[in-house]
């Protein structure tokens, strides 16, 4: 192979990021507030003091082959680089679009419409107070409540705008078609309420939450933004991936320089700014060790491509200057992987008894994500499993009343084929259940008979399970399938202000340079909160939108009158 810088820090990294997998390099500072490094660490690093890859600066690229000049351009074609390019363009602005991919990345199904038009219109309407509480406090007050407040202020005329651009391209907008989207759950107590709040897009041709060609519903969104984006001036530059940003956080940033497709370093000028919209950590291992350890403990990553997401920005904007999220990591780990998905009585879909590999309860049940991940993430032999009787379908129809059918349809095929295949144990004792598990038959007997105690009272001492989602193990035969758990994404990214602009360490803007999507930090913290279902995409929209049209007419968000 050819010896080229970029394949030289390339193996760098990767040398660095296989270190940090050894646990030899530094500790990680609690809430990520490493600093950049000049090339004196990087000095001193060769010497043999360890840092982490975005605490060594590289050499600034010299040899770019070609400059091209725009107003603004965006890293990443996500949801919230396609929102930030089609805001952008549709205002005015001569827009470059940097993916590293051959097209644009879409993800998942639900997206969060809190104050729109159509979920008022549909007898939704949320208070953004305690909406917006709620999001706060599930971070322990780790985040920047004024972020959260302006995507629920905003989001509702962003989405009121997307729904009326989706329609001119032939697809509609629905109530939220996944099944984390837990409707008649927003009456729950605090802990647990959900809010009907989501949307996703959709065809007549094709009205379900996958299409025909295997992608989720909102690759329609994506796609719409594409084409508005295109039909307004915006280039889109595939097979290209961004290695340095052009500038400082003392100098400002004004562009960021490419290898393209065919391995020349191009630098794309931008005069009004930069905006990262790169996504999350998952695909990078050295920094899930170092901020998101207990993911390691997932059975796997259901987030498409795998392994896609790098921190590819964390590194551009570390290198340059910006500091670290204040909040911590935020995984979003959901209990399924792609082979459970089709099961419907799996902890993602029902509130069943889960005991560990001791046999005992080990956290509150309800599909809630990411409560019972990360309590069986953190369980000895990191294995648990979810217990059932024979009359499931009477407690399927207990916890979901108004759509049981839907979830018992097939049900009877499927669970054969799982006791065929073992991700389903059957038994006609619960001493027998154990036997099959590995688990012992007292500790077992002691959690049944405690969650049988819990249903009957109608009330769960332990971990306050609602009495609507406790149910009785009593008939024969009884059933376990595993709980298992699948990381989606890891958000946590660079620090930001109240305008999604990147700041030092010191909490200065760094002038040029904004955040959207997974890689703006300070807005997740410890645990992704599931109060408002699809806010992560939500966020990468609403965001997108406010800082493209800002960037592009002139102002910033925290001033902006959405249009």
């Amino acid at each position: 192979m050819e010896v080229t810088r970029r394949n030289f820090l390339k193996g760098s990294l990767t040398a660095a990021a296989a270190t940090a997998a050894a646990g030899a390099l530094a500790a990680c500072s609690p809430n990520g507030n490493a600093s950049p490094a000049s090339s004196t660490d990087a000095k001193a690093a060769s010497a043999g003091e360890i840092k982490h890859t975005w605490e060594v600066t590289p050499e600034p690229i010299k040899d770019v082959a070609e400059t091209k000049d725009y107003d603004i351009v965006i890293v990443g074609a996500g949801i919230a680089g396609n929102s930030a390019a089609e805001a952008a363009a549709r205002n005015g602005a001569k827009v470059a679009v940097i993916e590293r991919t051959d097209g644009i990345q879409m993800h998942g199904i639900d997206v969060a419409a809190i104050g729109s038009k159509f979920k008022i219109d549909n007898g939704v309407d949320i208070d953004i107070d305690e909406a917006c509480r709620l999001l706060y406090l599930w971070s322990q007050q780790t985040t920047n409540y004024n972020l959260i407040r302006t995507w629920a202020e905003k989001t509702g005329p962003v989405i009121d705008y997307i729904e009326g651009m989706v329609a001119e391209q032939g697809f509609k907008m629905v109530s939220a078609l996944s099944k984390t989207a837990k409707y008649g759950w927003e009456t729950l107590p605090e802990r647990w309420r959900v809010y009907p709040d989501a949307v996703s897009f959709v065809s007549d041709a094709e009205p379900g939450a996958v299409r025909s060609d295997k992608k989720t519903c909102n690759w329609n969104l994506g796609e719409a933004l594409y084409k508005s984006a295109t039909d307004n001036g915006a280039e889109y530059v595939f097979n290209t991936h961004a290695e340095q940003l052009v500038g400082d956080a003392k100098s400002g940033i004004t562009g960021v320089i490419v290898t393209d497709a065919d391995g020349k370093y191009v630098q794309y000028n931008a005069s009004k700014g930069v905006i990262l919209a790169t996504g999350d950590i998952s695909g990078n291992q050295e920094m899930v060790n170092c901020w998101a350890r207990i993911t390691t403990r997932a059975d796997g990553n259901v987030y498409t491509p795998e392994g896609g997401n790098t921190g590819d920005g964390i590194l551009m904007g570390c290198w340059a200057g910006a500091a670290l999220s204040k909040s911590p990591a935020a995984p979003m780990v959901h209990q399924y992987t792609p082979s459970s998905k089709s099961f419907n009585l799996t902890a993602f879909v029902m509130s069943w008894l889960a005991v560990n590999r001791n046999g005992e309860r080990y956290g509150a049940e309800l599909p809630f994500e990411p409560y019972l991940t990360n309590g069986r993430m953190n369980t000895p032999g990191d294995k648990a499993w979810s217990i059932f009787d024979a009359n499931y379908e009477k407690w399927v129809k207990r916890q979901w009343p108004t759509n049981y059918d839907v979830q018992l349809k097939g049900l009877d095929e499927e669970m054969e084929k799982r006791l065929q295949d073992g991700s389903l144990i059957k038994a006609d004792t619960i001493a027998e259940l154990a036997e099959k598990l590995g688990v012992p038959a007292d500790r077992l007997q002691e959690s049944v008979d405690g969650y049988n105690a819990a249903y009957e009272a109608g009330k769960d001492v332990k971990f306050d399970v609602p009495a609507q989602f406790l149910s009785e193990i009593k008939t024969a035969p009884f059933y376990a399938t595993p709980v298992v758990c699948s990381v989606l994404t890891i958000p946590f990214g660079l620090h930001v202000n109240d305008d999604s602009q990147v700041c030092t360490e010191e909490d200065e803007p760094i002038d040029g340079l904004f955040a959207v999507g997974n890689v703006q930090g300070d807005f997740f913290g410890l645990n992704y909160p599931v109060h408002c279902p699809g806010v992560s995409h939500g966020r990468c929209l609403t965001f997108g939108q406010l800082v493209g049209e800002a960037l592009a007419t002139d102002t910033v968000i925290t001033k902006l009158e959405f249009k």
